[in-house]
């Protein structure tokens, strides 16, 4: 019996909306809109942290503001941006399970406020706009300061990139930590990368035109070892892609538990369809109506170390059908290309 098979890469709708930041309206009904921690009347937890009610309708047309009547210093805000710039960890792959600040809500799962520091959103830069119109492609991972891992078939011959560390609500100009905006001086693709349906070897190293200042929100990912094994293991993919539940692009990151396939599984299933999963792939699939998308291109796959800390297994390329979490999603197998990696940053450096 012959199964149609669909093979999605993970880049930009053509016809998609631009995700430059939006800015809110600056006047409500008897106040000003203020992002939540900066006001007192805002909605607050019991731990007197802002509650952030994710797609929350309000006055001000985004879930992370309030329309303000009373404009006061909050001093627990203050306290826990001290404590965090005081604190911060620069190791790799130190997430924050917890999140920072904010106690998120959702009906649906996201990733809390940086709770996955090293998550990069990779936007291309036009040049036909003052000021230029920043418009999101894929995702990256942040793995040195000067230096983020991508997917080759993200980057489009003569355009200019922009990768952004720290985002976490595409749509909002409110979060308490400010994002970081870095051009992409330079990018080198693998030199076996094969441009087709699926890519071959679909991995880039993006050189960053400034250095990458690492705080609690913005932290690198570890590289892996040979000593570390991904097999069966549940691991997170990261991103601003499509999200498939509601076939809208998400206002916040996405996170999305994946379960890693043997390579033998791998292997069994290439047989029966024309995957080209190979052994420079990692294959994954969900358990929950969730997938990486379109958008996802390069979108880091994080697996915990038995430490607590997380390392950089794959990185997101294409899927065979997004819309089945059965159907697995490939993954290019970062620890098959780390003497790649080191060799350029090591040169660079």
């Amino acid at each position: 019996m012959y199964f149609p098979i669909v093979i999605v890469l993970f880049v930009a709708l053509a016809n998609a909306e631009s995700n430059s930041i939006i800015q809110g309206p600056e006047e409500c009904y008897g106040g000003v809109c203020l992002p939540k921690h900066l006001c007192p009347t805002g909605i607050q937890g019991e731990d007197g942290v802002p509650t952030i009610r994710i797609d929350e309708d309000n006055a001000c047309a985004d879930f992370m503001k309030v329309c303000c009547k009373e404009s006061t210093s909050n001093s627990t805000i203050v306290e826990i941006m001290e404590q965090t710039a005081n604190n911060s960890n620069q190791k790799c792959g130190i997430s924050n399970p917890q999140g920072l600040v904010y106690n998120v809500e959702s009906n649906l799962t996201y990733a809390k406020y940086a709770e996955f520091p090293w998550t990069v959103a990779i936007l291309q830069k036009s040049s036909s706009s003052d000021p230029a119109e920043l418009t999101l492609v894929g995702a990256g991972t942040l793995i040195h300061p000067k230096f983020v891992l991508l997917a080759a078939h993200t980057l489009q011959g003569a355009h200019r990139y922009v990768a952004r560390f720290g985002e976490w609500n595409m749509n909002s100009d409110a979060e308490i930590y400010p994002s970081q905006d870095i051009e992409i001086e330079a990018h080198f693709l693998h030199p076996e990368y094969i441009d087709a349906i699926p890519p071959e070897n679909d991995i880039a190293l993006g050189v960053l035109q400034e250095t990458v200042i690492y705080s609690d929100h913005i932290r690198p990912l570890c590289l892996p070892s040979a000593r570390d094994v991904f097999d069966r293991k549940r691991c997170i993919a990261t991103g601003w892609g499509l999200d498939i539940r509601t076939e809208q692009p998400p206002s916040v990151m996405k996170r999305i538990e994946m379960n890693v396939w043997s390579q033998n599984l791998c292997e069994i299933v290439s047989k029966l369809a024309p995957l080209r999963l190979k052994d420079r792939l990692i294959c994954a699939n969900t358990d929950e109506y969730q997938n990486t998308c379109m958008k996802d291109g390069g979108a880091p796959l994080a697996c915990q170390r038995d430490d607590g800390s997380y390392v950089l297994a794959g990185i997101s390329s294409w899927v065979v059908y997004y819309r089945s979490p059965g159907f697995p999603a490939a993954y290019v197998d970062v620890a098959k290309y780390s003497t790649w990696i080191n060799n350029i940053v090591h040169e660079l450096d």
